[in-house]
Order: structure tokens, then C-alpha cells, then sequence
């Protein structure tokens, strides 16, 4: 048996957002015994519930998760920080006899975590960022972001290619330091899936999310945000569906141009997602159709390719 046949299998279900990788791991954990790994990076900011769709008590009860609630929102939160809670966590999971399973669309936090890029790492340069700073004040954002895409598209597909300090923090690890630094990838087997829909039933989605956002909790989360002091400044307070209540509730924008705002950037960032694990070819594809993310023949062939992709190790 292969050093690698004696690690800890991996599994995983990756995606867009609102794509139903959710609705389906908690499926596929009522059939296997895994404890999920959320690589969600807004997710792991506590406060941050209703706009980050993040697993509710009664999920959270009935199957354990891990990565949730790790920092406050004025707190610094690196992926470094993120790759060493969930190499520890794998080991203790499988310790207790079930599967860790990766479940999320941040595809800077799965990559780090299963090929050992350590992005949080690249050292800032002062003379790169000030070069940036000025090109921004001067030129705008989209000839930055064009140059983000040509020396790193994966990354530019995977951050907030509208939040500024994303595109210059982005520009500055790819740019500023030759090769990225490396953490060793993880050393036991990986199975990865994802989850897709047809475009316009993904948007569709997004859409409909983003109305539900607003009228189920949103506007008072984001209002208690504010009057706790987190304000527009903060990194994870840019994100859809908050930078945009904020606006809302300083009476800025209407809630009609907040919730279609939100739903725009959310179909970007999905496009992005997208173009990131479409990359990886380790990721095999389930169309989930036009139906819910734990429908019964979803739910059995991803167990399926689950199985399939776990080798000599078998599912608890």
C-alpha cells in the first residue's frame, strides 16, 4: 500500500455559489459518516450568518462543522491561518472514524489547502504597492484587474475583481515576489466534485437568493454590524449582499438597487468560481439540472463518484 494509501482521504463538493453545495453535503452526510470543512471565507467571520448563508444550529447539530466563526469582522484572517486549522482537523476527523469533507467555492482556500499554496505569505512591497496606488488613483480599477488576469488568472478568477485592495493585494503576491511560496500539498488522496447548473438556472438562483437575503434578516444582521462599529472600511464588510445594505440602510440606494446590486456581483463572483475549479481537473462535474441540491438521483451519483474517487479506502 502507497504512503499516500495511508493518509486520510479527503473528499470534497465545490462550485459556485448557490449552486446547492450545501443542500447536498448534508445529504451525502446522512448516507457516509463525514464531518464537513467549510472553505467559505466569508463564513469565517462571526456575525456573518444570513448573508453568508452559513449552516444554521440544526445543520451544525446534526452533522458537525468545522471553520466556522473564526475571526471577528475587524480581525485579520489569512488563508495561512485557515490551511493550519484544516490540516489539523483532518487527522482528528478521521481519527474518530469518519470522512473530513471539504464543502465550499472559495477555491484560494481548496487550493491552498490541497496543493500547499501559501498566499497569505508573499511579502508586501512597498515600492510595487505605491506604483499600484497611483495607477488605481489615476487609471481606475479595470486596467488592474486586466493585469491581475494576465499574470494570475486563477487568483483574479477567484477574488472580488470590484473591491480595490483585493485586485492590489493580488497584483502584489503574484508580481512582487517571483514564485509563490509553497506549503507541502496535502500527502493523502483527494476526491473532488463539483456542482454545476445550466447558466441561466445558476442566475436564476443567485437572483432568487438574493431577494430572500433581504426580506429573511439581512438588513437587521448588517444594521446590528454597524452599531457594534464594523463599517464599510472592513474587508469582509465589502462583500455581496453587505456593502450593499449598508448603502441601503444610510439611505443611499434604494432596497431595489441593493438587491439587484447584490445580485449582480453574486453572478460575477459565481463566473469567476466557475473558471476557477473549471481548471482543476481533478474536479468532476455533476449537473444538478434544474433541480434541488439533495434530489434523490443527485444525492446517488455523487456518492458514486465519491466512492469511486476514495480507492482502497472505504466510506464509514
Amino acid at each position: 500500500m502507497t504512503d499516500e494509501a495511508t493518509r486520510p482521504l479527503l473528499l470534497g463538493i465545490v462550485g459556485p455559489t448557490a449552486s446547492g453545495k450545501s443542500e447536498l453535503a448534508m445529504a451525502v452526510a446522512r448516507r457516509i459518516a463525514v464531518e464537513i470543512l467549510v472553505a467559505d471565507s466569508r463564513q469565517a467571520y462571526r456575525g456573518m450568518d444570513v448573508g453568508t448563508a452559513k449552516p444554521g444550529r440544526e445543520a451544525r447539530a446534526e452533522v458537525p462543522h468545522h471553520l466556522l466563526d473564526l475571526a471577528n469582522p475587524d480581525e485579520s484572517f489569512t488563508v495561512a491561518q485557515w490551511v493550519e486549522r484544516a490540516r489539523g482537523l483532518i487527522p482528528e476527523i478521521a481519527a474518530r472514524g469518519r470522512v473530513p469533507l471539504l464543502v465550499g467555492g472559495t477555491g484560494l482556500y481548496v487550493a491552498a489547502l490541497v496543493d500547499g499554496h501559501d498566499y497569505a505569505a508573499q511579502p508586501w512591497d512597498l515600492r510595487l504597492r505605491a506604483s499600484l496606488t497611483a495607477s488605481l488613483a489615476v487609471e481606475g480599477l479595470e486596467p488592474l484587474v486586466e493585469r491581475l488576469s494576465s499574470v494570475a488568472p486563477q487568483v483574479a478568477a477567484s477574488i472580488d475583481a470590484r473591491n480595490p485592495r483585493r485586485v492590489l493585494r493580488a497584483i502584489e503576491r503574484a508580481e512582487g515576489g517571483g514564485e509563490l511560496p509553497r506549503r507541502d500539498p496535502y500527502p493523502g488522496p483527494v476526491t473532488l466534485i463539483g456542482l454545476e447548473r445550466p447558466r441561466q438556472v445558476l442566475y436564476r438562483r443567485i437572483d432568487e437568493r438574493a431577494e430572500w437575503l433581504f426580506a429573511n434578516g439581512l438588513l437587521e444582521e448588517v444594521g446590528g454590524l454597524m452599531r457594534a462599529g464594523y463599517g464599510p472600511e472592513l474587508r469582509p464588510m465589502t462583500g455581496h449582499g453587505y456593502a450593499e445594505a449598508m448603502r441601503h440602510l444610510t439611505g443611499e440606494w434604494t432596497l431595489e438597487q441593493a438587491i439587484d446590486t447584490t445580485a449582480r456581483r453574486t453572478r460575477q463572483y459565481a463566473k469567476r468560481q466557475l473558471t476557477w475549479f473549471g481548471r482543476d481537473p481533478r474536479v468532476t462535474w455533476l449537473d444538478a439540472g434544474t433541480g434541488a441540491g439533495d434530489a434523490p438521483a443527485l444525492i446517488e451519483r455523487a456518492i458514486g463518484l465519491l466512492k469511486r474517487g476514495s480507492g482502497p479506502h472505504r466510506l464509514p
